[in-house]
């Protein structure tokens, strides 16, 4: 079993899984999926506009494509902003194909920071650009996710291997942890469509509606935490 690197419609590389059996991006584009239904779904432009810092999850960081095209929109919206993503992997393979993929000349730089990456370590700080940083965390996320603080994310890119084939991703308990990690209000997108993610983000306190179509028959959901309720005023 082995990762073969695919080229897509938007000229970027994806790769296909064959342990999975599954592409890490659909044949519509890698760089245009990540910045369609993450990316623009997640409302990171606006966002950077209104802030001076942004923190991102990135839940199965894959090639990297919706951290890196969220670093690029957020500082074309901002250049001063300060960016932190925190990206949940557990194959060193596919961040080694990292460098090996055409991307587009802008995400080469990110690309090439990746080449940084080191086995046997757990978490590791890269610059990424001069005030973008990511903090890869290696190992099972439903472990890794527990050691991050609550109510800490402006977004959260959610992009397992589909529910058919990577179940344990999908569960009401890990989807609730993932939410969890979102402030209150953030948006968290995914690509699937299935009933059961529906229900389990549901579940977990968030409004749910259609994402970005990007070239396939649904558009995913795009999960949104609900907003913490108004403390009661007192009773006198």
């Amino acid at each position: 079993m082995g990762i073969q690197i695919q080229t897509t419609e938007d000229g970027s590389d994806t790769c296909f899984n064959e342990e999975f059996g599954q592409a890490y991006h659909s044949k519509f584009g890698a760089y245009r999926e990540a910045l369609e239904k993450h990316v623009r779904a997640c409302e990171i432009i606006k966002l950077s506009k209104n802030q001076s810092e942004l923190k991102i999850l990135d839940v199965c960081f894959g090639l990297g494509y919706n951290s890196f095209v969220a670093i690029e929109e957020a500082l074309k919206a901002n250049p001063e902003i300060k960016i932190e993503i925190v990206g949940l992997e557990n194959d060193i393979e596919i961040l080694r194909k990292i460098p090996e993929c055409k991307m587009p000349d802008s995400l080469k730089k990110f690309q090439e920071s990746l080449r940084a990456i080191e086995d046997g370590v757990a978490i590791q700080k890269i610059k990424l650009d001069h005030d973008a940083t990511l903090v890869m965390t290696l190992g099972d996320a439903r472990e890794t996710i527990l050691n991050l603080d609550d109510d800490s994310f402006d977004a959260v890119f959610f992009d397992p291997f589909s529910p058919a084939v990577c179940p344990e991703l999908w569960t009401e308990e890990f989807i609730r942890d993932v939410v969890s990690k979102a402030k209150p209000g953030a948006y968290i997108s995914t690509y699937s469509t299935a009933r059961i993610v529906k229900d389990n983000f549901k579940k977990a306190g968030c409004e749910i509606s259609e994402g970005p179509k990007c070239g396939r028959r649904n558009g995913g959901v795009l999960a949104r935490r609900h907003p913490e309720p108004k403390a009661k005023d007192p009773v006198d």
